[in-house]
């Protein structure tokens, strides 16, 4: 009864908000101070109050794609946009510049150390009658998002101030200490551990389980707010990529996959197999996130005054469209082992990544949807990049790191029987169990299965010792072609190039992108790189928080 009571309390408050200050929460641009003592008052604030931090997250969702897209492989500015064009242009001097500030950023771990410290008072003062579980729930799902969006500015400014107490009113950055990517980093995966009033980042929170617990309540709009925070094993994951702790990666990400697509009616949640590649466009395409592919995603409803601006930026009036000599790289058969002579017979990824306008000119098709497009925290594919790279340092799991990459564990496996550790090869389902082999066809697989008479036209993955730096080049160009303008290829590109001491790795990528006209800036561009200078600037101590 408890649950049902704080479910309604709760749900009336968000169908109220029209009415009310809870229309607060579900404004991005949202900016009014958490109100100190009269934050949390009764029971429906305390979920309504993590729903204002999901909020902080909308504000911030396509943020990382201008910072990190705009300096990667792909994407050149338009005319549209000064601060852009210095951003892109890795200017030294981004002072005022729009995109760059990183207020936004700290608004949301604002909220959340704020929400933190709300919660716990309310825990405080209702030890007897408080959901414990829920409230374990809902600090760790804040602990994961602070940890997310730390981990995400220092990935583009390789500098953040790190704090835990609350704000009421405006502090000065700089009593803070300032923390490098490494030392971000390695503070991320303490936090993790550590978390809030002794709750780890371990601790889901199910939204659906409330709905769900009440038959005369529909799911209707919050069922996706299960997605909102990032998944803990994803997010170690890639911490653990960061680090070099190879099997921690395998030990995050296979068991969570096992038990998705092992669980799934149709045995394909987290799989790359045959019939991805004509769901693609569904990826970005869609009323709702496609449920196959996703793991975490921000979700926004236009209809409650949820939108981004991927639309409107990088697709109705781009102030960043693809480059010609980036897209070439599509039909590039060294880059692309799946590239065709034929127009039409492109990777199918491209005609869901691009598109031409009326002048010829080329568009981000995959932000052509609509002005609520949802951005990916994490997606499937994402969990066999983390595999790949994770094998590719792990001498004697050279063959899973191959196949993942290419034909895919079913090419291997036809009848079932997986024998590589960490695999699953339970194939049970409610209600008895059935017959059933791996549904997985790998990365390159997926694409090469489209048409049998082209053949699988695999990624050249060594598998001898001493090729680990060939074989992460190899996973880069395969994350270029995947993954473009979602704010994932350049962060990449540095964790490989601090890896091997090597900036040219996002040289060569990124410079090759200027067609001769932009000479002049491909030279300026690649000599501030190889110097080690590809973060973006900005002096965290004039950032003021508009929180």
């Amino acid at each position: 009864m408890k649950k049902n009571i704080l479910l309604k309390s709760m749900l009336c408050g968000i169908a109220m908000m029209g009415l009310s200050a809870c229309s607060d929460f579900f404004e991005p641009e949202n900016n009014t101070m958490l109100k100190g003592d009269d934050y949390i008052k009764e029971a429906s604030e305390m979920y309504a109050g993590f729903l204002g931090v999901a909020t902080k997250m909308q504000a911030i969702g396509d943020k990382a794609i201008y910072l990190t897209d705009s300096r990667a492989e792909m994407l050149i500015p338009t005319d549209r946009d000064v601060d852009m064009y210095a951003l892109s242009n890795y200017e030294s001097d981004l002072t005022g510049n729009t995109y760059a500030d990183p207020a936004k950023y700290y608004d949301l771990i604002i909220s959340c150390n704020d929400y933190l410290q709300k919660i716990y008072e309310f825990k405080q003062a209702h030890l007897y009658s408080i959901d414990m579980e829920h409230y374990k729930g809902l600090v760790a799902s804040t602990v994961r998002v602070k940890a997310w969006v730390y981990f995400t500015m220092a990935k583009i400014y390789n500098e953040v101030v790190w704090f835990d107490d609350p704000m009421y009113e405006m502090k000065d950055y700089s009593q803070y200490p300032k923390l490098n990517l490494d030392q971000t980093i390695a503070k991320c995966v303490e936090y993790l551990k550590t978390g809030f009033d002794g709750i780890d980042g371990n601790h889901t929170m199910p939204w659906t389980e409330w709905i769900a617990s009440d038959s005369s309540l529909s799911a209707g709009d919050y069922t996706f707010w299960d997605l909102m925070t990032p998944e803990y094993f994803a997010l170690s994951a890639e911490l653990a990529l960061w680090q070099g702790r190879w099997q921690d990666v395998v030990d995050l990400v296979l068991p969570k996959m096992n038990e998705a697509f092992a669980s799934s009616s149709t045995y394909t949640k987290w799989m790359c197999q045959s019939n991805y590649h004509n769901a693609y466009s569904k990826i970005f395409r869609g009323d709702n996130p496609y449920g196959s592919a996703t793991v975490s995603v921000i979700t926004y409803e236009y209809k409650k005054n949820q939108t981004n601006a991927t639309k409107q930026n990088l697709y109705s009036a781009p102030i960043l469209r693809p480059s010609e000599l980036g897209i070439a790289r599509y039909s590039d058969k060294d880059f692309n082992p799946n590239a065709f002579t034929s127009e039409d017979s492109r990777d199918g990824r491209f005609n869901s990544h691009f598109s031409q306008d009326s002048y010829g000119n080329w568009r981000m098709q995959k932000w052509s949807y609509a002005a609520d497009n949802f951005i990916y925290i994490y997606r499937n594919v994402e969990l066999y990049f983390m595999l790949i790279e994770a094998f590719n340092h792990l001498p004697e799991r050279s063959e899973e790191r191959y196949v993942l990459m290419n034909e895919g564990v079913s090419s291997y496996y036809p009848d079932g029987g997986v024998t590589y550790p960490g695999f699953t090869n339970d194939w049970t389902r409610v209600g008895g169990a059935v017959t059933h082999t791996y549904a997985d066809t790998g990365i390159r697989g997926t694409w090469g299965a489209s048409d049998t008479s082209k053949g699988l036209l695999c990624r050249d993955m060594k598998k001898e010792p001493g090729n680990e730096r060939h074989n992460d080049i190899e996973l880069l160009k395969e994350i270029c072609l995947e993954m473009p303008c979602e704010g994932k290829t350049l962060p990449v590109m540095i964790r490989m190039a601090k890896r091997y001491n090597d900036p040219t790795i996002i040289s060569d990528l990124v410079c090759s992108k200027y067609s001769e006209e932009n000479a002049a800036i491909a030279a300026k561009v690649r000599a501030k790189i190889e110097s080690g200078d590809y973060f973006v600037h900005w002096d965290i101590d004039s950032t003021s928080s508009t929180h």
